[in-house]
């Protein structure tokens, strides 16, 4: 409203200044046709129009500034206008709301890989020629792809971007829409769509807001104050895919220049001692076996950080290759077996480690209501002059700190008490996966994120010793580590598998 009572002022200051003259009028069929924000109605009668000499009626509000008396109430008139907008708004917002938490689609185009089931309907189903389009996008990115990558792929296969596919389908012009450039992808627009929980068919809503009902500049809305429905349509990807592609995206790093192929491992191998990833080194003139990784932490701080726990390339992957192949196998041939090993050995673990977090957070929590008693005791005594004020701040500085540091630990430990407690093994899901791959050749990106969470490397029983024994530690999806009787104490080349339930579950939770 605002803009048009600006737009035909503007115009009206045009019209002024080109015939010189001061002498019009205005009519409106009321009050609020000119507008409903209470200052800016009043700054406009009450100033601009009788500076400009613009006689302003309003019919139905029986209002004309050639006549005194019929302006007395207009003040009244426009705070009663402005809060009926204000009404409105809030109505609206709340029907939105309502709309939102039932899980229906608010906004008006489908997104790309889906249409609308009907012409008037808000349902929407997979589109046949776009779907297959997001379902490649994110094979692809499983695959170690990044949007950008993925992006330049598609432009070079000539495929129909979002805004000319849906222009060219509807008719209907997009923002940004170009028809110069069809096939033009850009990193954003498949970040987007990666980042899109309707392809595992979920509805997300109320993701922006305006500032008010006077201001109608969008912004985020926190993803706290967002509403998520879940199945509400068809999905285009699994879970299992979209999990697989958001951990890759997480822990995605750009490869050299000289390097188009991306590390095979990307964001899976980490330091079995400070924890932090482990960067693989290659260059021009190194031949691929000689490629090699190396603990992040040694290489920007040095030994006094920590050792650079380093292993080749070749030879981790030829360990991981192995491991996999004996874990999927075991789970294949022995499903029984293999079930009541994991199953049992997480019972045992999770309900030790779920204890000891649980106490560990009591303590936190009484800690915290002792914190506060104290300092009201402090403050008690500073009030009755038993404490000084120098005193007073010194004491009351350190408890005000230990304070802020405890409100920001216990939510850090209540969420990983509630990882924990979610983490129990899903055996099955494990199983099904290892039936689909009978037969492993070659590590690929998909098996490494389809199978396994976190690989990591340990340093050398004997520093710079090329022989010397090197544990790896290789955590599953689903099922944690999967020991194996019969090959306890052997050595893989330089390697030697060894790991504690109770390290793996700390690590997990890291």
């Amino acid at each position: 409203m605002q803009q048009a009572v600006h737009g035909w002022l503007f115009t009206y200051e045009r019209l002024v200044k080109s015939q010189n003259f001061f002498s019009s009028y205005l009519t409106q069929e009321d009050l609020s046709r000119l507008g409903r924000e209470y200052f800016q109605v009043g700054q406009y009668t009450e100033i601009y129009f009788p500076e400009k000499g613009v006689r302003f009626i309003a019919v139905n509000d029986g209002v004309d500034s050639l006549v005194e008396s019929s302006n007395d109430f207009n003040p009244i008139r426009n705070w009663a206008n402005e809060l009926h907008a204000k009404d409105t708004s809030k109505k609206v917002r709340a029907i939105k709301k309502m709309q939102a938490e039932r899980g229906e689609r608010l906004g008006g185009k489908p997104p790309y890989g889906y249409k609308k089931k009907d012409k008037d309907s808000k349902e929407i189903i997979p589109d046949e020629e776009t779907a297959p389009i997001v379902r490649r996008i994110f094979d692809l990115c499983a695959s170690g792809k990044g949007p950008n990558q993925i992006a330049r792929i598609l432009t070079r296969e000539q495929v129909l971007n979002p805004t000319n596919q849906y222009y060219q389908t509807t008719g209907a012009a997009c923002t940004n829409l170009d028809t110069t450039r069809p096939y033009t992808w850009c990193g954003k627009t498949v970040a987007n769509i990666l980042e899109n929980k309707v392809y595992i068919g979920h509805t997300l809503n109320m993701k922006k807001t305006t500032l008010s009902y006077k201001n109608k500049k969008q912004i985020q809305k926190p993803e706290s104050e967002q509403i998520l429905v879940e199945n509400t349509h068809e999905p285009l990807i699994s879970m299992e895919v979209w999990e697989i592609v958001q951990d890759v995206r997480e822990h995605k790093r750009r490869p050299p220049k000289h390097m188009e192929e991306p590390n095979l491992f990307s964001g899976l191998v980490y330091c079995a001692d400070c924890g932090k990833y482990m960067v693989l080194c290659r260059t021009e003139k190194m031949r691929e076996d000689q490629y090699y990784f190396r603990c992040s932490t040694y290489g920007k701080r040095g030994k006094t950080a920590c050792s650079p726990h380093q292993i080749r390339e070749a030879d981790l992957k030829a360990i991981v290759l192995d491991d996999l192949r004996r874990v999927t196998h075991f789970a294949r041939m022995k499903e029984r077996q293999f079930a009541q090993y994991i199953n049992q050995r997480n019972t045992a673990e999770l309900r030790r480690e779920i204890n000891r977090l649980q106490r560990e957070l009591d303590s936190m929590y009484r800690r915290y209501d002792e914190l506060s008693a104290l300092f009201k005791r402090l403050y008690e005594d500073n009030v009755l002059g038993r404490v000084t004020n120098e005193q007073f701040r010194m004491l009351s500085a350190d408890y005000n700190t230990e304070q802020k540091n405890l409100s920001v630990a216990i939510p850090a430990k209540e969420e990983q008490l509630e990882k924990l407690k979610a983490s129990a093994a899903n055996v099955d899901a494990f199983i099904e996966k290892a039936k689909r791959y009978t037969t492993i050749d070659e590590l690929t990106p998909e098996l490494l994120r389809l199978f396994i969470q976190r690989i990591e490397v340990g340093e050398r029983s004997q520093k710079y010793s090329r022989s010397a024994g090197q544990s790896i530690r290789i955590v599953y999806r689903d099922i944690g580590r999967v020991d194996s009787p019969m090959q306890e104490g052997e050595q893989a080349p330089h390697i030697t598998k060894q790991i504690t339930d109770i390290e793996e579950i700390k690590r997990l939770l890291a």
